[in-house]
């Protein structure tokens, strides 16, 4: 206890004396556009492999941390950063589990979204819509089955990207909000889907070609068919 209290003080003593405010806010901000891009790789080896891309689920691994906080970590104790580290970028089994269920039942998904059952919002998930076969009792059961047991290995998946990530600070909410717009990104003609409420990933789909199609239904939060 007093070896771990001595090391605490001994990096805010050289944060502190090195004036190394400023190179951690500059590390913040390299790692959050790094951690940007890698939860997006990630999201989409993920949905590539659940709708047959390919056939490989490429690994999946945490974030490290950055290498100069690591490095005062290891002179002070090397042993259980090294562990630290080394958790951190295991491949998760459970990601390969989620997936493989999620791959298992895509061909149902396409085929509730392709009748209009489904759609894509903006969190995630997928939401009942209001189609023509749900008239029929027992499709609707089978509909309301699939679609709780794919939004429940969604949140799953999403909770273990989250865990794998947290070193730099992404949550469950980063990795709701990168796969709803991989989502749009993957819709297909047709397709219900809810656009990204107000705010800069809204304004990456006014100014993208699906936003020019749009034209004026291309609206913050709505629900709309892709054309």
């Amino acid at each position: 206890m007093l070896r771990n209290a001595l090391a605490a003080l001994l990096i805010v003593t050289a944060l502190t004396v090195l004036g190394c405010s400023v190179i951690r806010t500059e590390h913040k901000i390299e790692a959050h556009i790094t951690l940007d891009i890698r939860i997006e790789q990630q999201v989409d080896d993920i949905f590539d492999f659940v709708e047959g891309d390919t056939d490989v689920l490429p690994a999946i691994k945490g974030a490290e941390p950055a290498s100069s906080l690591l490095d005062t970590l290891n002179w002070l104790d090397p042993f259980p950063v090294a562990h630290a580290a080394e958790n951190m970028n295991s491949t998760s089994a459970l990601i390969t589990e989620i997936a493989r269920r999620l791959r298992d039942r895509h061909t149902k998904i396409v085929a509730a979204k392709t009748q209009g059952c489904f759609g894509e919002n903006n969190r995630g998930y997928l939401e009942l819509r209001d189609c023509e076969a749900l008239k029929d009792g027992d499709f609707k059961n089978q509909v309301q089955k699939l679609l709780a047991e794919e939004n429940k290995d969604r949140k799953a998946l999403y909770n273990e990207l989250a865990r794998l990530n947290r070193e730099s600070g992404a949550t469950v909410s980063t990795m709701e909000t990168v796969a709803a717009m991989n989502k749009l990104k993957r819709a297909a003609r047709g397709e219900w889907v809810q656009l990204p409420v107000a705010g800069k990933d809204f304004d990456r789909v006014k100014a993208s070609s699906l936003g020019k199609k749009l034209g004026t239904k291309c609206q913050p939060g709505a629900w709309v068919r892709m054309p």
